[in-house]
């Protein structure tokens, strides 16, 4: 990573951090502000006023109020509880670092040499990594204009944090069939590459980890996949093994992998349906386990259910002879859904060579423990 990382990453998803963080953080960035307002990733203050207002709205990005120039306002985000290699945001509003302004510019040990900050979207800032090489400790950061110091702050440092493996289930047991995070936090000096993947009999294939950066933005080396356990996986605790590049082993982790058992809250689910009614009249349309419908016409059906199976909405389907496939039912996660329990829709189309009667249609919930069954009348017209 290079301090050059600034002039690429997207500056507006920057400053979404830094705003999240002075908001959770409670920090005061009025330009009338006079000490550092403090929140768990960043620091922000006004900047000494020397020089500064002699180069402040003269950059591209338009011009400054008098008050914003006599008080520009330095932040840093991702200083605090730093680790070797992390990277760091720091941005002077109120200074002009344009093409053809006096350069800003900010020091610190703790970097791997001075960063020049870069004007974008109406703001002189940049995005720099600690050095690899920086041992914990408080170093101190300095942001000059034109060689003149205008404000400071502090990088504290934290001790490198050996790589990890992280197994984190959707839900707070780790059931089959359902999606589990894999994460790789390989922020560590000498650590290298980008080819990273993950094998265990509780999945169904090995698993490449994408380099996520926005996982952990202030982390450049984070590594991420969700995958799904095998629906079928008998209960029993698995290792998951993962390997770096040209297959070298790495390290390993093992996860708990319990199907639901009597008592728990998903083991039948609240399920109910399959409702049957006219597609595209949700709203005005009777829901009835039984439904009239001509040949070669078309029927809505929907399954409700409380606490669906981990992964099901993936499987779930019904089947019917009158239908010309088996339908899978996707999970609503329309707008009309909200406060109703979690359902599952799709449309089926009734085959056109039926004789007129009274045709099942079924869905089967749960590993097998639950069956509904619902039925279409289908009329000759």
């Amino acid at each position: 990573m290079t301090d050059r990382l600034g002039e690429t990453m997207n500056w507006s998803r920057l400053m979404g951090v830094m705003a999240a963080g002075l908001v959770l953080g409670g920090c005061a960035t009025s330009a009338s502000t006079t000490e550092a307002a403090r929140s768990p990733k960043a620091s922000a203050h006004d900047a000494h006023p020397t020089g500064a207002h002699r180069t402040a709205g003269h950059g591209k990005g338009g011009s400054t109020s008098d008050a914003k120039a006599h008080h520009p306002l330095f932040t840093v985000v991702g200083n605090l509880d730093a680790r070797p290699g992390q990277l760091v945001v720091t941005q002077l509003d109120g200074v002009a670092c344009g093409q053809g302004d006096a350069p800003v510019v900010a020091t610190s040990p703790a970097f791997r040499g001075p960063v020049r900050l870069h004007w974008q979207n109406g703001s002189c800032g940049s995005t720099s990594a600690l050095a690899m090489t920086a041992k914990p400790g408080s170093y101190p950061l300095s942001i000059t204009v034109a060689g003149r110091t205008v404000a400071r702050d502090k990088i504290k440092v934290v001790r490198s944090r050996r790589p990890s493996l992280s197994l984190t289930p959707v839900s707070e047991v780790a059931r089959p069939g359902a999606p589990v995070w894999l994460y790789f936090d390989d922020l560590y000096p000498g650590e290298r590459g980008t080819h990273f993947t993950v094998r265990s009999a509780a999945l169904s294939r090995t698993v490449r980890l994408a380099h996520d950066r926005q996982l952990d933005f202030y982390n450049p080396r984070t590594f991420q996949a969700r995958p799904q356990l095998r629906p079928g996986l008998a209960d029993g605790t698995y290792t998951f093994e993962l390997r770096g590049p040209h297959g070298r082993h790495i390290m390993e982790k093992r996860l708990t992998v319990r199907a639901s058992r009597p008592g728990d809250p998903d083991y039948l689910g609240k399920a109910h349906g399959p409702d049957l009614y006219e597609p595209g009249t949700y709203a005005d349309s009777p829901h009835r386990h039984s439904f009239r419908v001509a040949r070669g016409g078309k029927v809505e059906v929907m399954w409700h259910d409380v606490n669906p199976d981990p992964g099901e909405e993936m499987r779930l389907t019904a089947t019917s002879p009158a239908f010309t496939h088996v339908l899978h039912l996707r999970a609503d996660d329309s707008k009309s859904a909200d406060g109703d329990d979690p359902r599952f829709l799709n449309t089926a189309t009734i085959r056109a060579d039926l004789e007129p009667g009274r045709y099942p249609v079924t869905v089967v919930a749960h590993h097998g423990r639950v069956k509904k069954v619902g039925y279409v009348i289908v009329t000759a017209r």
